[in-house]
């Protein structure tokens, strides 16, 4: 009897509230309280259109796409952008039904929160077009990446405490800002399949309508020989006169040109090449106990090292067994077997007789002419392939060896490379280097009336590399001009280098120590330097 008074209330508790759940129920259609559409609370809206009236202003608005900071308007009708209104009212119409609706009228009847239920944007879009536009912005703003750029030295005027790259009406002096290289700017490529999310997700937020297209990023290019060569050539561009450079990495085996095969007077820079010429006949080297090799090892010692022009044609006179003429056609016909064939001598040094030129490819150019020596002359490139070509033989390889295998050694070719470090001339190729007294090299460099040259061998931040400088004014070659921009030009290819390792973070090759021949005779007290281990 319990059980049965409790059913006929719940009963009639029902029949009593059964007209109050129908009217709630057509109050809250079509969206009931708590459903929201598109992220918007439209309960209050009882109509369909003016659901579509509320809705499409908002979701018509044009977005705006981010290529990087570039801002770019897209219109939805450009790709078809179309809301279903009527799918997304069919979807919050499924919550006036069943557990769900029951919820939303009890917490409605005795004043609870809503438990917010979400119907996402139901749309339609043409995603062929939308590629098609993605595809266009593509086109206008994928970018390469830059090169590298280098940065010459400049004049910083000092006025009083100011500093400024322009010359002041009264300024106090001027220094120089050394050479800076700089990567380029990183290129851009629209990812087109990944960016059509985020351009959606734009199209169907109803407060942020922007969206950040997906780039790929190219990372830019190291600075490359051509960059040098780009900006060696610019740094001489303003030269008084006529400026060629050959530069030779050891590491890389890549060459950095500027007009290198112009014929130049050969001077002093022509005793390394007279140098190989004698260890190719000399048999054995500089031994000890050999009078005859100890008397040539003295008088390479004075023409490499001091430069010493009366030894280095006693080097010729020996080459042709007594005859400096038979000397000058040994080492020119041997320089031609080697394939620099722009490379010859007629005479000794500090003779007064200028023979007929011997044509070569160096000398018959018509766009040149740096009124070469017509008894002594080279080419920078050639003279620099000379002084390459006795390091790889230093190092068991390369052509000296391969083609002289009984006659030249690697020992030999040291032995050139270690009368080279008693030049103690420590200006042009040499004064250029940072921390010049810290630096490996030798080098052998040049003088005539309207020419300078330096030919060098340095161990370098990435390791051992060959620059070979040759300058022209006509008239005469002041020695202000020269030795500056060969420093600068030295500098400039240093700091590439150092550049390149740093970007690299590698460690170069070890140095080598040059190391005397059996057979050396000290002449005297040579400035310590870092190629013969402070020797």
């Amino acid at each position: 009897m319990r059980r049965f008074s409790t059913f006929v209330v719940i009963f009639l508790a029902i029949l009593a509230l059964f007209p109050l759940y129908t009217r709630f129920k057509v109050m809250a259609a079509p969206v009931p309280p708590g459903v929201y559409l598109g992220g918007l609370e439209l309960s209050a809206l009882k109509e369909p259109d003016a659901i579509r009236q509320h809705l499409e202003p908002i979701y018509y608005e044009t977005i705006a796409l981010y290529f990087g900071d570039q801002r770019i308007p897209l219109r939805p009708e450009a790709v078809d952008f179309r809301i279903d209104v009527e799918q997304m009212v069919h979807e919050a119409s499924q919550y006036l039904e069943g557990s769900e609706f029951i919820d939303i009228a009890v917490r409605e009847a005795f004043g609870f929160p809503q438990r917010r239920r979400d119907i996402p944007v139901r749309f339609t879009l043409d995603v062929d077009k939308l590629r098609a536009e993605l595809t266009q912005i593509a086109a206008t703003y994928n970018t390469e990446p830059t090169p590298p750029r280098g940065f010459p030295p400049r004049p910083i005027w000092v006025a009083g405490m100011a500093a400024t790259t322009e010359a002041p009406a009264d300024y106090v002096g001027a220094y120089e800002e050394d050479w800076q290289w700089q990567l380029g700017e990183p290129g851009h490529t629209l990812d087109i399949e990944a960016s059509i999310a985020p351009v959606v997700a734009a199209f169907t937020n109803n407060k942020e309508r922007t969206a950040q297209l997906v780039l790929l990023e190219t990372q830019p290019a190291l600075p490359t020989t051509s960059d040098l060569a780009a900006i060696l050539d610019s740094y001489t561009a303003d030269f008084p006169g006529f400026a060629a450079i050959y530069l030779h990495d050891l590491t890389t085996d890549e060459e950095t040109v500027v007009d290198p095969d112009v014929a130049f007077s050969g001077m002093s820079t022509m005793k390394i090449a007279i140098s190989l010429a004698v260890m190719h006949k000399l048999d054995g080297g500089i031994q000890a106990d050999d009078p005859v090799s100890a008397e040539v090892g003295q008088w390479l010692d004075y023409a490499l090292g001091e430069s010493n022009n009366h030894a280095a044609n006693q080097l010729l006179r020996w080459l042709g067994n007594g005859d400096i003429g038979a000397g000058t056609r040994y080492l020119t016909a041997f320089m031609h077997e080697l394939g620099f064939t722009s490379t010859y001598m007629q005479s000794g040094y500090d003779v007064d007789v200028s023979l007929p030129q011997i044509p070569t490819p160096g000398n018959q150019r018509d766009d040149w002419n740096t009124n070469p020596d017509s008894n002594i002359q080279s080419t920078p490139r050639e003279m620099g392939q000379i002084l390459s070509a006795i390091y790889r033989c230093m190092e068991g390889e390369g052509m000296l060896i391969e083609r002289y295998p009984d006659t030249i050694t690697s020992d030999e070719c040291e032995t050139i490379l270690f009368y080279m470090t008693h030049d103690e001339f420590q200006e042009l190729i040499w004064g250029g280097l940072p921390n010049k007294h810290d630096r490996w090299i030798v080098h052998k460099h040049g003088f005539a009336y309207e020419s300078h040259s330096d030919v060098a061998l340095i161990w370098g931040p990435t390791g051992p590399y060959v620059l070979s400088i040759f300058f022209y004014r006509s008239g005469w070659m002041d020695w202000a001009t020269s030795n500056s921009r060969m420093q600068g030009i030295s500098r400039g290819i240093w700091r590439f280098y150092e550049f390149q390792q740093q970007l690299l973070d590698e460690e170069p090759p070890v140095m080598p120590f040059l190391k005397p021949p059996p057979g050396y005779s000290k002449l005297k007290e040579y400035l310590p330097v870092v190629s013969s281990g402070g020797e």
